[in-house]
């Protein structure tokens, strides 16, 4: 039997792991989701007013882009944004709370109100359904941020961001499991079973397998989960204001930088993301299958750096150099790669510097997060550090979509790369604190 804390640390990944493949099975079923969406909301009653909206839609694309396909893109980069939207207003308020009554508690919260949100889209045949389902779900998407003061509450200081490298490498596997899992249970047509039925629909399956997935994260939870958060450091039960939240975030030590550090990264990173599925479908002639393995490659090595190498660096490299080297893979990379096509090989070589870069940065800013928080705030803190993450996610997409359907492939990359070079240099003057703690004690250790 393993000791309760590595065994209560291998169960909170489980969880997380278990949330995010129910989140992330939804991502290959996008383009066939909305299209079917969009084709019924014609004949819906619920989705009248769904029709001028995309009309206007239409309208802001340049004409020769104003076909369905784009359309769907588009709204599909609306719909990411919305989600990501609620969970920059949320997180903040569920790592507050998790400061006042506990993580266990609020991971039940959350892990349960996702499984509402994919019940309700199991029997969404609108398009305003649907959308309900994906609003609740991204106010009930505070998990992360919560899962990750968990990891802190158990881990010491030094051992911080191997603690953050193993929730990003649950990030990884989830993301490369999810794609997998959805596009599976795409096949399993149960509106063909009952084709009378008022409520099923064809991703019926994929709904159902989110929320038993949630459901299963849920009952560990309940069942199994101890709680981190020892009682002494529990602090005011009252959750305050979203924005007054993230004010007081920017306030907190050096934590202000971090936050700034991170918010610019995810920004340029999710405007990336976003973008390559087209690179890869319009300059190499990709199918959405192709697509998906460069995703799984993405992610293999994403999960590979976050879960080994990070940990194996964090041992002999403080995190402020992990952030900065992460951030000095990034620019080359994405030029050489908007220059790549049609070479696959040497897109794919392009890929792997942009993927360790990722790679670092993730764990080592939660890292610094977390190190430059008090330790009765690390759920505060780390709920704004996910929260700033998800406004810049809400944000990246957009600004992706856009860079590149108007300016091209190169340079929209090129103004990303620039644009992360400028992040570089504002991250020199991140705090180090495990460095300032090492020559401390060296300084200690010479007046003995």
């Amino acid at each position: 039997m393993m000791p309760p804390s590595r065994r209560n640390i291998s169960l909170l990944l489980l969880i997380l792991l278990l949330d995010l493949i129910g989140f992330s099975l939804i991502f290959p079923l996008v383009p066939d989701l909305l299209e079917f969406y969009l084709k019924g909301a014609k004949g819906h009653a619920l989705d009248q007013w769904l029709l001028p909206i995309t009309d206007f839609f239409r309208s802001v694309l340049p004409e020769e882009r104003q076909s369905e396909p784009e359309l769907i893109i588009l709204m599909g980069g609306v719909l990411a944004s919305i989600y990501s939207f609620l969970q920059f207003l949320c997180s903040p308020l569920w790592g507050k709370l998790s400061d006042s009554i506990g993580r266990r508690p609020v991971l039940l919260i959350t892990s349960s109100g996702l499984a509402i949100s994919y019940l309700l889209w199991a029997i969404s045949q609108s398009f305003t359904l649907f959308l309900l389902s994906r609003v609740f779900g991204g106010i009930m998407s505070g998990n992360i941020g919560v899962a990750s003061a968990a990891m802190a509450d158990q881990s010491s200081r030094s051992g911080r961001t191997g603690a953050m490298g193993l929730v990003g490498a649950a990030f990884g596997v989830g993301f490369i499991v999810g794609p997998v899992v959805g596009g599976s249970l795409a096949g399993i047509r149960m509106d063909s079973w009952m084709p009378e039925s008022s409520l099923l629909h064809p991703f019926t399956a994929c709904a159902i397998g989110s929320f038993v997935l949630s459901g299963i994260s849920a009952l560990l939870n309940l069942l199994f989960l101890e709680e981190t958060l020892a009682p002494e450091i529990q602090t005011d039960k009252r959750p305050g204001n979203p924005f007054k939240s993230i004010w007081e975030g920017l306030h907190i030590g050096g934590l202000r930088r971090v936050l700034i550090v991170n918010f610019f990264y995810i920004l340029l990173f999710s405007g990336f993301e976003f973008s390559v599925t087209f690179f890869y479908k319009l300059d190499f002639g990709f199918t959405p299958f192709q697509i998906g393995m460069v995703f799984l490659y993405l992610g293999l090595i994403i999960a590979f750096g976050q879960g080994g190498l990070v940990r194996v660096l964090a041992k002999k490299v403080t995190e402020k150099k992990l952030a900065l080297a992460g951030l000095l893979l990034l620019p080359p990379a994405l030029v050489a790669l908007s220059n790549s096509a049609p070479i696959v090989w040497l897109s794919l070589l392009c890929l792997l510097p942009v993927s360790l870069g990722s790679a670092l940065l993730q764990p080592a800013l939660s890292g610094l997060a977390s190190l430059l928080s008090p330790v009765d705030r690390q759920g505060f803190s780390l709920g704004v550090f996910r929260s700033a993450g998800a406004l810049a996610r809400a944000l990246g997409p957009l600004a992706g979509a856009y860079l590149y359907w108007i300016l091209g492939i190169q340079v929209a990359y090129g103004i990303f790369a620039v644009l992360q070079l400028f992040t570089f240099f504002y991250a020199l003057l991140l705090q180090d604190p495990r460095a300032q703690t090492t020559t401390d004690d060296e300084s200690l250790k010479e007046s003995i």
